[in-house]
């Protein structure tokens, strides 16, 4: 088992909270689908559990951005690994 020093604890918690409030707070895109095209717009961040109203009009509906949610905590977990080696003891 590795064993973790205090400031590596500290990154690894840090971590944590924000991987939790990236899931609650997900980045949302409007997306709108007519037989002949399809059009998509990125619209920001809200709450999981309230998403924004699309301002693409009446027949269009939000998702959450899975791409971009995942891009973010590929880039937490690569920049908090990294502190987390930067700090290691030797």
């Amino acid at each position: 088992m590795i064993k973790l020093n205090k400031i590596q604890k500290v990154i690894l918690w840090i971590g944590i909270f924000l991987l939790v409030a990236m899931t609650l707070y997900p980045p949302w895109t409007a997306v709108t689908s007519p037989p002949d095209y399809n059009v998509t717009k990125s619209i920001g961040y809200g709450i999981f559990m309230r998403p924004p109203h699309s301002p693409l009009g009446f027949e269009s509906y939000v998702v959450i951005n899975y791409g971009r949610l995942f891009l973010q905590w590929a880039g937490l977990a690569i920049i908090a690994g990294f502190l987390m080696w930067l700090v290691r003891k030797k």
